[in-house]
């Protein structure tokens, strides 16, 4: 990021100083000099054009981890008031719906591996469907995609992709309810049933890591990590096509605004 674009309130929070007769609300930065020097430009245009936006209340923000994304940046906050006019949208940072991250403890550790990591690089990529256009072997008819959208990670649990114990550390035990999925059209159902079991592509990935320091010994203990230790790090799809179709077509059906061609 050009930071020359940028004046420093303090050595953790930057704002964008508004050019003459320029029309939008305040903008602020939140990240150490480095951290926003790596950032994408972009970051910078896409918080500008969220600030323009009508209804906002106070500043619209990024947060340290803030990159591109579709409409908003990932990372961009922004709060409105509908009593001023104020939009809502659900494409505001894009379609990442359902993507989630999770980090699994191994029980190597990085002296262990020394030598092999490149086979075990080579194992997963042989592994895992990964990139654009490629499926996975799971092909789900639409009654079992229905009780997917329906059970959640309960559904995963029943046929041996998770442990129960696994439900007690996600939210709602995975499975929130109110869910129809008889609402969901076919075509949606359709584009999502190559996409289960993979990992996809983008800014997806799965990475095996190390734990590097300990800056808190007591929650490394409970959490049963110590310095030295492998762990793998998945940033995953989710269910992308049927829920982005699913919020096109609520959009649509709503009037709500898609900000991604701001």
């Amino acid at each position: 990021m050009d930071m020359s674009r940028l004046r420093k309130l303090n050595d953790y929070c930057w704002t964008a100083p508004l050019t003459p007769g320029e029309g939008r609300g305040p903008v602020l930065l939140y990240g150490s000099e480095p951290l926003l020097v790596s950032m994408d430009d972009k970051v910078l245009e896409q918080i500008t054009n969220v600030a323009r936006l009508p209804g906002l209340v106070g500043a619209a923000m990024t947060m340290p981890d803030a990159h591109w994304g579709y409409g908003f940046p990932i990372g961009g906050v922004a709060a409105f008031d509908a009593d001023q006019g104020g939009i809502i949208s659900a494409g505001g940072v894009g379609f990442d719906i359902s993507c989630g991250i999770r980090t699994l403890r191994s029980n190597l550790m990085l002296h262990e591996v020394d030598g092999k990591l490149e086979a075990l690089a080579d194992a997963l990529y042989h592994r895992i469907p990964a990139g654009v256009g490629e499926e996975g072997e799971l092909k789900l008819s639409t009654a079992e995609l229905d009780a997917v959208l329906l059970e959640g990670a309960e559904w995963a649990v029943r046929h041996g992709y998770g442990d129960p114990e696994d439900l007690e550390y996600i939210e709602e035990r995975g499975r929130m309810g109110g869910a129809h999925p008889e609402s969901v059209s076919d075509l949606a159902k359709r584009r999502q049933r190559g996409e289960m079991g993979t990992l996809g592509s983008g800014n997806h990935y799965l990475e095996v890591q190390v734990v590097d320091r300990i800056h808190d010994a007591q929650a490394a203990t409970a959490y049963g990590l110590q310095k030295g230790q492998l762990v793998i790090t998945i940033h995953l799809y989710g269910c992308l096509h049927v829920c982005k179709m699913i919020l096109m077509s609520g959009m649509l059906r709503s009037g709500c605004c898609l900000i991604s061609g701001l």
